[in-house]
C-alpha cells in the first residue's frame, strides 16, 4: 500500500462498539449487573457454537472454548467472557490478572489494513477467529504493554449494525 493511501489511526479506529470483560463466573456477574445496575438482559453463547469455526492462539490453531454473554449499554455492547477450556488470551488474563476489563473492540471495514498498520508499530495479533456472524473475523492484538488492555477489531458486514448477532439453533437472528 503506497504511503499516500494509508489510513490514519482516526480512520482505522473510528467505530468503537464493545467493551469485553473476562470473568470467572459469567452467570454470577450477569446476575449482579442485572440486579444491582439494571444492565441486561444478557444473551449467552457457548463458544464456538459450531465446530467448523476457526480459532488461533498466538498464531497456532487453537482449541479453546468459552461462555460469552452480551448486553447493550446504549451505543456500546458489553461482552462477558468466561474461559472454559484450552489455551487462550482470556484464560491467560484470568490466571495472571483475575477478572477485569480485557478489551475494547472497533468494527472495521477491512482487517488487513489494521493488521499492517499495527505491525508497523510492533503490535501483532495474539488471538483471532471466526465471528458469530458468518463472514466475520475478530482479531485481538497484544497491546497490553502500550495501553493496559487488548485492542480487538472485527470486520463489520455491510447492512448490519456490527453488533454480535443473536442466534437460535445455530442460525443468526438479526
Amino acid at each position: 500500500m503506497a504511503p499516500e493511501t494509508l489510513l490514519s489511526p482516526k480512520e482505522l479506529f473510528k467505530n468503537f462498539v464493545q467493551i469485553g470483560v473476562v470473568v470467572a463466573d459469567l452467570d454470577q456477574v450477569a446476575r449482579n449487573l442485572s440486579e444491582i445496575f439494571g444492565i441486561g438482559p444478557f444473551y449467552k453463547v457457548e463458544w464456538p457454537p459450531r465446530s467448523d469455526m476457526r480459532r488461533f492462539y498466538h498464531g497456532e490453531q487453537g482449541e479453546f472454548t468459552a461462555r460469552l454473554a452480551f448486553s447493550d449499554i446504549g451505543p456500546v455492547e458489553l461482552e462477558l467472557i468466561q474461559p472454559l477450556e484450552g489455551d487462550s488470551i482470556w484464560a491467560d488474563f484470568l490466571r495472571e490478572r483475575g477478572p477485569g476489563i480485557h478489551h475494547i473492540r472497533f468494527n472495521v471495514e477491512a482487517i488487513e489494513p489494521v493488521v499492517e498498520y499495527l505491525s508497523r508499530h510492533g503490535i501483532e495479533p495474539s488471538q483471532y477467529g471466526d465471528g458469530l456472524r458468518p463472514g466475520t473475523t475478530w482479531v485481538n492484538f497484544d497491546t497490553e504493554n502500550q495501553v493496559g488492555f487488548v485492542i480487538e477489531i472485527m470486520n463489520a458486514i455491510r447492512g448490519t449494525d456490527g453488533r454480535t448477532p443473536r442466534q437460535k439453533a445455530g442460525e443468526v437472528q438479526e
